[in-house]
């Protein structure tokens, strides 16, 4: 099993969503960005693999 940090998760949704609103002119195409690439991102760089021991 993996954990995610959720902090680290809404941390990358923020940052995604504040990048969005530099690029894009469009509120909907800032949000859908943020919380799409951030999710994504957040999801795969905050998650902690767990180790199995034998």
């Amino acid at each position: 099993m993996s954990k995610v940090s959720w902090y680290g998760v809404f941390l990358y949704i923020f940052m995604m969503t504040v990048v969005g609103f530099m690029v894009f002119g469009n509120i909907a195409s800032s949000l859908i960005f943020g919380i799409g690439v951030g999710g994504i991102f957040g999801w795969l760089f905050s998650t902690k693999k767990s180790i199995e021991k034998p």
